[in-house]
Parts: C-alpha cells; structure tokens; sequence
C-alpha cells in the first residue's frame, strides 16, 4: 500500500516537473495530423484550439484558409486568425497580417497597417519584415520614402540572413539606386552575401 502510493506521488512529481498540457497535447496531435495529410482532422483540432486563444493554433489555422488545406480557401478567415493570433504577439500572425493589409487579401489594402506590423516584427529582429520595411521606405509604401532608411533596413535584414535584401543593395550600388552611388566593387561585396556559404 505504501509503496504503491509512494509510485502515485513520484509519477504526480514528474507530471508537474514536466508538465501535463493538454492544450499542447492537442497542438502537437493537430500538428501529427498534418504532417501525415490529414489536413481537415489537422484544421478541426486546430479550430478548436484556436476558439480557445491559443496563438499557434489560430496562426496555422489562418495558414490552411489561406492555402485551402482541409477548409475551404478564404482569405477573409486567414486575416481573421491571423489577426487574432498578431494581437498576442505571435511572429508568424503578426507577419502574415502584415501581408494581407500589404496584398489586400481578405482585408483592404492598408500599406500604413502592413507597415506597422512589419515594423513591430523588425524592431525584434525579425529578417523577413526588415526586409518589408526596407521596401516600403524604398518605394514609399505606407510610409514617406526615406532611401537612407531603406539602407539601414536593407542592411539590417543581411545581417538576420536575408539574401533578397543583399540582392537588392547589390542592385542599388551596380545601378546607383537608393542614393548610393555606383560603386561596382560593393555590388559585388553585396552580391556574395547571396551565396551559401561553402566548407
């Protein structure tokens, strides 16, 4: 008797020292039923998490109305739980909002909008929307053109890894673009940050 409840309070210890969640028990079940096709029992377990506010749940469910995997395509759900999913601070709804207000997919098309939620994603470091950023400053879009910002952000993008925004300095030194002057050798500096890197 002892010892069988001495086994009940160790596995009750180890439940709280690794924790039961079942929350995440089902994300990781939604997550299985992707990873093997099974994108409509993938979609119901991720709907039903997503109700219950769980961000990664409402981000990958606004990911399968936008592709149409397991629900019916529509881009008006996909910024819907992308939103709900941005308003708690996850990366991937904050960006992928940004890109409904940028493209006008399931929302109006907002360049200022599309601008703030890359912002607050490129103020933390995330390559993607620096990338965005610089874009907008470069061509005006929801913001006034700044071609030394978009440097700045250009160059802040390469540093998190993004070979289009290196790409894209490359460009601007070969054609004197962005304020910078033609400058063949920074093109080619620029242009090798593009490669991967070889051992």
């Amino acid at each position: 008797m002892r010892a069988g409840l001495l086994r009940s309070l160790a596995l009750l210890g180890v439940l709280l020292l690794f924790g039961c969640d079942p929350q995440q028990d089902r994300y990781r079940l939604a997550m299985q039923q992707l990873f093997h096709r099974d994108y409509r029992a993938g979609a119901l377990t991720l709907a039903s998490l997503a109700e219950t506010g769980h961000a990664p749940s409402q981000f990958r469910l606004g990911m399968l109305y936008r592709l149409g995997l397991g629900v019916p395509r529509n881009a008006r759900l996909a910024a819907y739980w992308f939103e709900k999913a941005a308003r708690q601070d996850h990366v991937g709804g904050q960006y992928w909002l940004a890109e409904s207000y940028r493209r006008g997919e399931g929302v109006p098309v907002s360049h200022e909008l599309a601008f703030q939620w890359f912002h607050r994603l490129a103020e933390r470091g995330y390559a993607p929307a620096r990338y965005q950023i610089a874009l907008a400053y470069a061509e005006g879009r929801g913001v006034a053109r700044d071609e030394p910002a978009a440097v700045t952000w250009l160059q802040r993008a390469v540093a998190g890894g993004h070979p289009d925004a290196a790409r894209r300095l490359a460009r601007a030194y070969r054609n004197g673009e962005l304020g910078l002057p033609r400058d063949p050798r920074q093109a080619a500096e620029w242009e090798r940050k593009t490669q991967p890197a070889r051992f």
